[in-house]
């Protein structure tokens, strides 16, 4: 004892120490943690423990046993005893670890205990895709009949750096056509002069048309009906040749059609002629008869003297039969047009100032004539009608004559609006397609101009900041445009958007994209903009879209056809850039094999054989997992069908059971007569036809599956306009963690709000989903976020998306409305102030501490609606060995303007009663550099 005084039963002196036995240790783990403490004791632990037993009372034999050193032979054997127990304790705390979901390390530990609640780790999926295949085009042929591109139709990626190729084959049975390679849109419109017209289209480009000439637009009605008024006059204010296309745009000021006198466009049989000639009426320049002395000349028996203040010559007005011109024109014919024009107050527009009248020839002559103190050659048009031919209307001093008229070609109204929306009219007539029928659209997307005269604009990048903006920047639209309408932002048609360009009253917000590839949002006035042609050099953009399956979504014309589709294009194409193809089938990662897996005995129970070609391909599919095998097995010609497990299956049941090892091996094992039958006996009965290959791997990037492998009779070449998705290896230990527990929550159904998420987080392809239970539109339903592996998007047209949302209707309630999006990836930046410890060296601090923000900040991490604050961030950073104080400066979510928020919000969906909520935001770290600056 030591010489303090010290209370009965206290050991603190530590004169005690060495006399009681320290093992076995008491264990004691709170819950939650990601490993458990199972040892009952370490080496030193032990060998004290069973020193202290030497002295014990409890052993009166060992007393004379004194000694401690090690060297002696009775420690060596404790200590020797000691360190076998260490180890047996270390693998029995490994076991006891193995034996815990979330302690579990070894896959195999995780498969086996989900197997015990009837879970099986997913073995991952195929990732699935549209194949557009091309079929060779015979000079002056056009098969009658679609060829079939057959199921298993296989194609191979050529693979890029560090990649392998990949084969895919086709998964339905797709018809064919020639016309169907690469169906143009409708890019032009037969033209037909309508009310407020200001422009038309000429064929050629020798119209030898300028400003200032005047063209007439008439009917064959007007032929029949001389008093008709569905016509028009109008002059030209531009000439504008297309030298690409052949052809000349005329533009005119004054709108076709007119309220008063009241007048209408031709609609039938419609011409357009120019008139070549402006001339005027015999007369016109006649010599005031008040300037001559009126007496001693011929003349003065041509004046009209009645009113002494006003002479004026004799006969001088129009005669009401005829017309005479101011000259001779021997190109004048019969059956050409001829215009008057008054120069009459009240009437016509600034470029034809008076009443015009249209007039056909029915009789020409040229002849002289000598009147009005004039003399000289002339052409008398005898007109079709006599309609307003009179002095009070036309006199010979100012009328106007538009005559020698010349008909010329029109051609169809070009469509300059993009292409957008769930409406697709193909520039031709169609024949075979389908509801429901899958369609490659390929195109550029159209280009947006800053016009001249615009200032003050930026490009808001959506990843903050901003990119001032001048006369004849070019950018390319990536969403339709939309109209700011005082409160109100109201999505635009792309005819109603293309109107309101050039008008200053239009404000327009644009998502547009740079030629680096930024993307951000233009708020502009109608007039600040102008749309712009595609380039040589433009990149193509691809997509899959599908032909509504409606009765009305095919409508056949006899010049196009009209196809509704089942949701709206991706993109907003520059029209006369886009392509349809029609030749589309869908695919799925993999080969298929055909395989003898051997025989088949009778005599056996659970006989099992292993497929050597691994791993077995999985599709997507509306099933629990998300995925469905591509194994058909058959035993003596019949088919046997897979089933989850053997227990209780009856005897007599032609059934299997797959497993498949940590290396991808399938084992088919059969039953044994009690729970499942036997395989009958017979020489190599048993075979397997099935597909290898699936994962990420197979998710190739759009273009890559070029190489045909198998050729139909008739294709020539095949591509995905569209990159393959939905690919997923075998589910992973963390995932599996995860996973396991949901089917026991679901039980395969999808019954309360928790259900739909757990349902769609445990399907293949599906890395998280968030659901809730609110308005969408003018129904309370689920709506349900998803986001793919590793926070992908899940492509709506994809096959995984299609058999998630029919898994849920078939194990759920199919009255329940189901609304299935995309996540919103938002993401945010960060600066901090660092202070290392002296005793470490900077740059490996700072990196680790670049690596622990992005762990933890990452889409593994992180859950829809988490918020993120300046503390948390704080919390990660200060963690990180030798980093001695952290102080974060700036935490910003991008696209908002670089600053310091406390905490920064996801948003999740919010009820809407008259349209669809957003999804959910998951707020994740830019991929951009963390800044970090070292305090002094």
């Amino acid at each position: 004892m030591s010489g303090h005084d010290t209370p009965a039963g206290n050991g603190d002196c530590g004169c005690c120490a060495g006399v009681d036995a320290d093992t076995p240790a008491r264990v004691h783990n709170p819950p939650g943690l990601p490993a458990i403490a199972y040892r009952v004791g370490r080496h030193g632990d032990f060998l004290a423990s069973m020193q202290a037993r030497l002295s014990s009372t409890d052993t009166p034999a060992l007393a004379a046993l004194s000694t401690r050193e090690m060297s002696d032979f009775s420690l060596a054997l404790a200590d020797a005893m000691a360190t076998s127990l260490d180890v047996l304790s270390f693998y029995t705390e490994r076991y006891a670890q193995e034996h815990y979901l979330r302690t579990a390390t070894e896959r195999l530990s995780v498969r086996e205990m989900a197997r015990l609640i009837g879970y099986r780790l997913a073995p991952g999926v195929a990732a699935s895709t549209h194949l557009a295949f091309k079929l060779l085009e015979a000079p002056g042929t056009v098969p009658p009949e679609p060829i079939q591109i057959p199921v298993g139709t296989r194609v191979q990626s050529v693979p890029g750096q560090d990649e392998t190729a990949q084969s895919f084959e086709t998964v339905a049975e797709v018809p064919a056509r020639v016309q169907w390679n690469a169906m143009p849109v409708q890019s032009r419109v037969p033209w037909r002069p309508q009310s407020g017209d200001t422009e038309l289209w000429l064929d050629g480009l020798a119209t030898q048309l300028q400003p200032g000439d005047a063209i007439l637009i008439v009917g064959s009605d007007r032929i029949s009906d001389p008093g008709g008024e569905h016509w028009d006059v109008r002059v030209l204010s531009a000439v504008l040749p297309d030298n690409a296309n052949a052809r000349t745009r005329v533009v005119w000021q004054h709108p076709l059609g007119s309220a008063f006198p009241p007048m209408s466009p031709a609609g039938v049989g419609v011409e357009v002629h120019a008139f070549r000639q402006r001339t005027a009426l015999f007369g016109h320049n006649a010599p005031d008869p008040n300037l001559l002395s009126g007496r001693g000349s011929n003349l003065a028996k041509k004046i009209d003297k009645s009113t002494p203040s006003n002479w004026t010559w004799k006969q001088f007005h129009i005669n009401g039969t005829t017309v005479d011109l101011e000259s001779a024109n021997p190109k004048i014919t019969a059956g050409t047009w001829f215009a008057l024009v008054s120069n009459e107050a009240g009437h016509g527009s600034a470029d034809l100032p008076g009443y015009t009248e249209l007039y056909r020839a029915q009789r020409v002559s040229q002849l002289s004539r000598n009147d009005f103190g004039i003399s000289g050659k002339t052409t008398r048009i005898t007109p079709d009608t006599t309609e307003n031919l009179s002095a009070a209307r036309f006199g010979l001093r100012n009328t106007l004559v538009l005559a020698q008229s010349e008909r010329l070609a029109t051609v169809d109204t070009p469509l300059f609006h993009p292409l957008q929306g769930d409406a697709l009219t193909l520039g031709q007539r169609v024949e075979g397609l389908l509801p429901g029928q899958a369609l490659a659209v390929s195109g550029t997307r159209q280009r947006i101009a800053i016009a001249a005269g615009a200032k003050g604009l930026s490009l808001q990048l959506a990843q903050g900041g901003s990119v001032t903006l001048n006369e004849g920047d070019e950018l390319f639209m990536t969403d339709p445009a939309s109209r700011l309408l005082f409160f109100t932002t109201i999505t635009l048609g792309a005819e109603a958007f293309t109107a309101l360009l050039g008008q200053a009253s239009a404000r327009l917000r644009l998502a547009l994209m740079d030629r680096d590839g930024r993307s951000g949002t233009l708020v502009a006035k109608g007039h600040e903009l102008r749309l712009a042609p595609a380039r040589k050099d433009d990149p193509l953009v691809r997509e899959i879209t599908h032909i509504a399956d409606t009765e009305q979504a095919v409508l056949l014309a006899r010049d196009h056809t009209q196809l509704k589709l089942d949701a709206a294009l991706r993109h907003v194409y520059e029209r006369a850039s886009v392509r349809v193809n029609g030749n589309v089938a869908p695919a799925t990662h993999g080969e298929t094999v055909e395989a003898l897996l051997g025989n088949g005995d009778a005599g056996s129970a659970g006989q099992r054989f292993v497929l050597n070609q691994a791993p077995l391909t999985y599709v997507s599919a509306p099933t629990p997992s998300g995925g469905a095998s591509t194994l058909e097995l058959r035993v003596a010609d019949v088919l046997w069908t897979e089933a989850p497990s053997l227990y209780q299956a009856s005897p007599a049941a032609r059934v299997y059971q797959t497993r498949q090892d940590d290396d991808g091996l399938t084992t088919v094992e059969f039953g044994d007569g009690v729970e499942g039958a036997r395989l009958p006996s017979g020489q190599s009965n048993v075979r397997a036809r099935y597909r290898k290959g699936l994962g990420v791997a197979g998710n190739v990037a759009a273009g890559q599956l070029t190489t045909l492998l198998s050729r139909p009779l008739g294709v020539s070449e095949v591509v995905n306009p569209e990159p393959a998705t939905g690919g997923e290896d075998g589910e992973l230990l963390e995932r599996a963690r995860e996973n396991a527990p949901l089917t026991v929550l679901t039980l395969d159904r999808a019954v309360s709000i928790t259900d739909y998420a757990s349902f769609a987080r445990a399907f293949a392809g599906i890395d998280k989903a968030h659901a809730l239970w609110i308005p969408a539109g003018p129904a309370r339903g689920v709506f349900l976020t998803i986001a793919g592996v590793d926070g992908a998007v899940v492509p709506p047209s994809g096959a995984t998306f299609a058999s998630l949302g029919a898994a849920l209707r078939n194990h759920g309630d199919a009255l329940v409305p189901l609304h299935l999006r995309n996540h919103l990836g938002v993401r945010f930046r960060v600066r901090l102030s660092v202070k290392v410890l002296a005793s470490h060296e900077t740059d490996p601090v700072l990196q680790a501490l670049e690596a622990a923000l992005r762990a933890h900040f990452s889409f593994a991490r992180r859950q829809f609606g988490q918020t993120v604050s300046v503390d948390e961030v704080s919390a990660v950073a200060q963690a990180v060995a030798g980093v001695q104080a952290v102080h974060v400066t700036r935490l910003y979510r991008v696209g908002q303007a670089p600053g310091l928020v406390p905490r920064l919000f996801a948003a999740l969906p919010v009820a809407s009663l008259t349209g669809q909520p957003l999804p959910a935001e998951l707020l994740t770290l830019a991929d951009e550099p963390v800044e970090l600056e070292v305090m002094p």
